[in-house]
């Protein structure tokens, strides 16, 4: 298991990576931007465009499962915090394997619509065309990702007594697990 957890921690990791090269070009992009507008006379042609479908969608989607490793991702556990640890437990199990099929669905989902925009050379004419179905890959392995992430942690908190889903302090050394 362990291993299984490593493997996707590493791939995680990476779609995390990508996200943040799709961040870096999208203000390299905006400040030529800037400079193309300012000093040669007009904008890049398709600006908006280029960085509202591809490196938006990437920023936004594919650090998803690296969010849910990490527990970051929003909770609320007000009553939650109330209940004798194997009804938490049992609530956590839940909860992951809830969600764990609400991004299995939307996985595949996306996966479909990604597949079918391949198929037709999905383009976007605007100023200029623009090839769509790339980015619309960045959907499903975000959502599937983060898929396999909540199945991971719906096993560990099932099986494992000291599983902890709260998020480490920013200022706490990094979590082995």
């Amino acid at each position: 298991m362990k291993l299984i957890e490593q493997g996707l921690r590493l791939g995680c990791g990476a779609l995390a990576a990508l996200a943040g090269i799709a961040l870096l070009l999208m203000m390299v992009q905006t400040v030529l931007d800037v400079v193309m507008r300012n000093f040669f006379g007009g904008p890049i042609e398709g600006n908006l465009e280029i960085m509202s479908i591809y490196h938006m969608v990437a920023l936004v989607f594919l650090p998803l499962g690296f969010v849910e490793m990490r527990h970051e991702h929003i909770s609320v556990e007000l009553v939650v915090r109330l209940f004798p640890s194997w009804l938490r437990r049992a609530t956590e199990v839940l909860a992951y394997l809830v969600a764990a099929v609400f991004f299995a669905l939307l996985t595949r989902q996306t996966w479909l619509d990604a597949v079918k925009a391949f198929e037709i050379g999905e383009i976007l004419m605007t100023s200029m065309l623009i090839i769509v179905w790339p980015a619309k890959f960045s959907l499903p392995l975000g959502f599937g990702s983060v898929t396999l992430a909540c199945l991971l942690h719906a096993w560990k908190a099932g099986t494992d007594p000291d599983f902890d889903p709260t998020p480490t302090s920013p200022d706490a050394s990094p979590d082995p697990s």
